[in-house]
């Protein structure tokens, strides 16, 4: 088991590299990219800043109980974009044939699936985010240190839970060779987690908490740092994550299984 883990780990590590020198080749692109991101979130902590300058609270958070919502949702969204990014080739993957290859190669077809594309750029993104998170919480009242070990725990399980959609995405791209409408309808409702869920009416905060989890992705992390999320919310996070995980797992190996070749 050891040994297979070091296996997989060195591939990932030589599919990280050969992504990197390829987004370096192209210089002004990756440039591009950078500054498109850099600009971006700048841009909104405009509009948020803007909207505080009028009211003093929102949905009952200032404006950095505000700001570690939208950080916390950057560094879910962007390790998720670093490390699972080849689930958006897998249609491509499974229609071109590749996937074939995948099955009869020494290594895990999951592996090569979802995490075959590293995404170099969004790792450089994260490192200034990390930073100011970190200036952020510090900035909010000493809370102790087991509410930050829970926010980091809890962040781990969101990151687990990002990973099980993304595996359903890529066994559903296998089941049916279709793609797009899964993963950009996910990528469409993950960007509702950028503020607090509170600021949603019900209905809108029961779907991002039962239905396609966002909440728990994004809001859940946050609210542990601030004292606001009660020991049953905390197990259904971590609950969630299991399930989801051990669920989509099993739809992959199903999907996997009734596989016949895209030349079938």
């Amino acid at each position: 088991m050891i040994e297979e883990i070091r296996r997989h780990a060195r591939l990932w590590a030589r599919t990280a590299s050969m992504s990197m020198q390829a987004q370096l080749t192209y210089r002004l692109g990756s440039a591009g990219f950078l500054i498109g991101k850099a600009v971006r979130m700048v841009f909104f902590f405009a509009f948020v800043a803007a909207v505080f300058d009028h009211v003093k609270t929102v949905a009952g958070y200032t404006l950095l109980e505000t700001a570690l919502f939208f950080l916390t949702f950057n560094i879910v969204d962007m390790i998720a974009q670093i490390f699972f990014r080849g689930v958006y080739n897998a249609r491509r993957t499974v229609n071109e044939g590749d996937f074939d290859f995948y099955l009869i190669q020494p290594c895990s077809p999951l592996l090569r699936m979802v995490c075959s594309s590293v995404d170099a750029l969004d790792a450089l993104t994260l490192i200034p985010v990390l930073v100011m998170t970190g200036v952020v919480l510090h900035r909010l009242p000493p809370l102790g240190w087991t509410r930050g070990l829970l926010y980091a725990t809890l962040t781990l399980n969101a990151v687990g839970l990002v990973f099980a959609i993304h595996v359903a995405v890529a066994a559903l791209t296998v089941r049916t060779q279709e793609l797009e409408n899964a993963i950009w309808i996910y990528r469409d409702v993950m960007f509702m987690g950028r503020f607090p869920v509170d600021v949603y009416a019900a209905p809108v905060r029961w779907a991002l908490t039962f239905g396609v989890p966002i909440a728990v992705m994004t809001s859940f992390p946050a609210k542990a740092f601030l004292g606001l999320l009660s020991p049953a919310w905390t197990a259904y996070a971590f609950a969630l994550t299991v399930v989801a995980l051990a669920a989509s797992l099993a739809f992959w190996r199903a999907s996997v299984a009734r596989y016949t070749s895209s030349s079938s």
